[in-house]
């Protein structure tokens, strides 16, 4: 499935929700920040029967309903009626990162927390970044028209032998929205004894780092852990950026963890992880950029591909997201542009393997 985002308008959403008090208290905090609720529903069930009447922007659901929960409801929109959706949830505390995982996984573009009341019936201070999220998913809309075809870029990898292709020393992977559900369909695909190192930065809520890599980590052959400052990368590894830092290799092909510069946009920055591989590894390093709103990405993929290493990037049919993939490609730096389940397969021909 497939989203551009759109021009910023005034959203149109349908809240689900089988608590009336939440209800009431989510429906304000929209309101009032010139969300217009098109409609609500109490389960799964009832927001079925509403969608195709209301055609809401997003969808703003509860995960714990009775009848048809939003994990459900999630999977049955996506193929009855795909639109952006936002799961709001108890259930979606940083240690929680299961059900999360599992929620985008399903469809769900993006989770949170529920903002509920302090004492008095004042609205919680998350209510500015539920606002900030339904105006970015709201700029989303589905392209469904696209044919499922491989690209001139596809076609040309596969007629290559792996002769033609060097053996890199590091693979580096940049993602934001969608990211979680591409580099676990990535991984899961690599086999236990892949001997390239990965490096992945994945735009990602505060707090819930550890659980994210616990979820990979349970999901892939290869080990993920999150890197860390003077570890040196290895094969059979896959190493995830922090939260709140920037993430480079030095000079001696260690880790080094950099604080953020004022203005920077992205925290890690893939570009920065990029650019660093690029000047440490020069034509013996892979950039690879996935699913993600925004440009981060771009300056690293032409910094990677002007020491003569390979860069590629998730096409846009199987991207949920295709601003990061696209302003990477438009640089005119990415020398292959891949579907999202050929890409685990191209990076093991770089090591020599027989895909099964």
């Amino acid at each position: 499935m497939n989203f551009q985002l759109m021009p910023d308008t005034s959203p149109n959403v349908l809240l689900v929700e089988d608590s009336l008090v939440e209800m009431a208290i989510i429906k304000k905090i929209l309101e009032d920040n010139g969300i217009h609720v098109v409609g609500t529903a109490m389960n799964g069930v009832e927001a079925l029967k509403k969608i195709p009447l209301l055609n809401p922007d997003v969808i703003c659901t509860d995960y714990h309903m009775p009848e048809m929960d939003g994990m459900e409801l999630t999977k049955q929109v996506m193929e009855k009626y795909p639109r952006p959706i936002l799961v709001l949830s108890i259930s979606a505390q940083p240690y929680q990162v299961h059900n999360i995982m599992n929620i985008l996984k399903a469809g769900a573009l993006d989770v949170m927390a529920k903002p509920l009341p302090h004492s008095g019936g004042v609205v919680c201070t998350d209510a500015k970044l539920l606002v900030e999220k339904i105006r970015i998913l709201a700029g989303v809309k589905i392209i469904s028209n696209h044919k499922k075809k491989a690209t001139q870029a596809e076609n040309s990898v596969r007629a290559m032998s792996n002769d033609a292709l060097k053996v890199p020393q590091i693979i580096g992977i940049g993602s934001s929205t969608g990211g979680p559900q591409a580099l676990l369909k990535i991984l899961s695909e690599l086999p236990e004894d892949f001997s390239i190192p990965i490096v992945c930065v994945q735009h990602i809520s505060a707090g819930f780092l550890p659980g994210f890599v616990e979820w990979l980590n349970d999901n892939a052959r290869l080990s993920v852990v999150a890197a860390e400052a003077g570890m040196t990368p290895h094969g059979g590894y896959v190493y995830v950026a922090p939260e709140s830092q920037h993430l480079i290799l030095d000079s001696d092909k260690r880790f080094k963890l950099l604080p953020a510069d004022v203005g920077d946009i992205y925290l890690p920055s893939v570009d920065c992880l990029f650019t660093s591989l690029a000047n440490v590894y020069h034509d013996a390093c892979v950039g690879v950029v996935l699913s993600g709103m925004g440009c981060d990405g771009s300056q690293g993929v032409v910094a990677i591909h002007a020491h003569g290493g390979l860069t590629m990037a998730q096409d846009e049919e199987s991207s949920v997201i295709f601003g990061m993939p696209k302003s990477a490609i438009e640089t005119g730096a990415v020398t292959t542009v891949l579907p999202l389940h050929s890409i685990s397969e191209r990076l093991i021909k770089l090591q020599g393997q027989t895909v099964e």
